[in-house]
């Protein structure tokens, strides 16, 4: 067995071991329950979580007596607003503060990096279980057991790949990073041929796949899709639906553990019971984290958007729209598209980066535009050119250019992406429409 093998294993049995059943079983129980005995359940997460912070946080301890506040000031969600909003820069350099553990405890990991700039994290078992044990609730729910043949197309494979096996969790993994012209008869007869019950991927990377199956006079069938990670889009699911011949069911959520919504119905998310609590405001969500004990984040800001829907409440958060995390795609000369460059800001070398944002004015080139923290080094800015690289390919030339925040594009809300592209993409546009008009 090599060391992949055995790598993908041990995974396997951390994500899925004995807690698993369990959590699968608690999870089942709270949709079966009352909205009041939701709502009790809510409060006295939100409540533990809060004295957790209080009483074992040195970051939180200090913010909160600065504040006023003492053990026994919050009683309920209804007195959240007694809380301190506290935001990514805030925490940014005092991550190791907010631990209510052992550092030896929890394990490292970063945010998504959608702006160039990952936020470190820390996670622990306990927390790791109940994040997979919703989400394959959820996947469960809407038809999917565990062991069912999976492609996976998710950033997990740069372009020196193109696929890898994972047997302990009969999971064939597709790099999205040569999804071509020049190779999507290769992607076609290997989808084709391990014949999987369901694709789980990020809406960009099925977009790209269908549009290119789609110029080849190819289709395929794969009964379940579910996606991720970013803001799916009604064209999107049209095309992926078609070409694909599957039902989508899309699912939003971070990388720091404080919110998750799934597809109930096409124009429908709801929140997960008793993963989080919600505030939705009119330009941010305002959320806390129950699932997560050992780095608590609590009334932590998103900028996201979401719109609820007529009859939400902090017990069912309901929402049709959800604004924020749009990824653009990088043009090469020869017309492949790429996406998912935040990936390249994950490294555990790239840091002492505030932000970033990488700008398209010509196929087969990208302006490099990077925020440098005081102690960004020569190092730090090797690694990430090096990273883009791999990604990118070798003949995309890179310009770098270090600038100050009142240089990045945003915008008309005041957001910025990572990825801008001025490119006129006509022929692109002239497929999608061909599909939509087909559906």
């Amino acid at each position: 067995m090599n060391y992949r093998a055995v790598r993908d294993y041990l995974l396997s049995k951390i994500k899925f071991g004995y807690r698993f059943s369990k959590e699968l079983q608690r999870i089942a129980d709270l949709y079966s329950i009352s909205e009041s005995q939701l709502l009790e359940l809510k409060n006295q997460e939100f409540v533990k979580q809060y004295q957790n912070a209080f009483t074992n946080s040195k970051f939180y301890n200090k913010l909160y007596q600065e504040h006023g506040l003492n053990l026994n000031s919050i009683q309920s969600t209804d007195d959240a607003k007694l809380i301190p909003i506290i935001t990514k820069e805030d925490i940014r350099h005092r991550v190791d503060e907010l631990l209510t553990c052992n550092k030896l405890f929890v394990y490292t990991a970063y945010t998504s990096g959608t702006t160039g700039s990952p936020l470190k994290l820390y996670r622990d078992y306990q927390s790791v279980c109940k994040e997979y044990s919703y989400g394959y609730y959820f996947q469960m729910s809407h038809g999917y057991q565990l062991g069912d043949k999976v492609i996976s197309i998710k950033g997990d494979l740069d372009q020196r790949e193109i696929s890898r096996y994972d047997r302990s969790l009969n999971t064939l993994h597709l790099s999205s990073y040569n999804l071509n012209e020049k190779n999507i008869k290769k992607y076609y007869r290997l989808i084709k041929d391990f014949s999987p019950k369901v694709v789980k991927a990020y809406p960009s990377s099925l977009q790209i796949l269908s549009v290119e199956l789609y110029k080849a006079g190819l289709d395929l069938q794969i009964p379940l899709a579910f996606t991720s990670s970013e803001v799916l889009h009604d064209f999107q699911r049209s095309i992926i639906e078609k070409v694909l011949q599957t039902k989508i069911f899309d699912w939003y959520g971070n990388s720091e553990q404080t919110i998750s919504l799934g597809q109930v119905k096409k124009d429908l998310y709801q929140d997960i019971p008793l993963y989080a609590h919600i505030e939705a405001k009119e330009k941010c969500i305002i959320t806390t984290g129950f699932i997560n004990k050992s780095f608590p984040l609590i009334r932590y800001k998103i900028d996201d958007v979401i719109k609820l829907k007529c009859g939400s409440s902090c017990i069912h958060c309901c929402t049709s729209r959800i604004l924020g995390r749009d990824n653009q795609y990088i043009e090469l000369k020869n017309g492949q598209q790429i996406g998912l460059l935040d990936h390249a800001f994950n490294f555990s070398n790239v840091k002492n980066i505030l932000g970033a944002q990488i700008v398209q004015n010509a196929a087969g080139e990208i302006d490099l535009n990077i925020i440098p923290d005081y102690n960004f080094t020569e190092g730090n800015k090797s690694e990430l050119i090096k990273n883009l690289t791999q990604l990118l390919g070798a003949d995309c030339k890179i310009h770098y250019k270090e600038i100050g925040e009142d240089q990045i594009i945003r915008t008309a809300s005041g957001k910025y992406n990572l990825m801008v592209s001025k490119l006129d993409s006509q022929q692109k546009n002239q497929v999608i429409r061909e599909i939509m008009q087909e559906t």
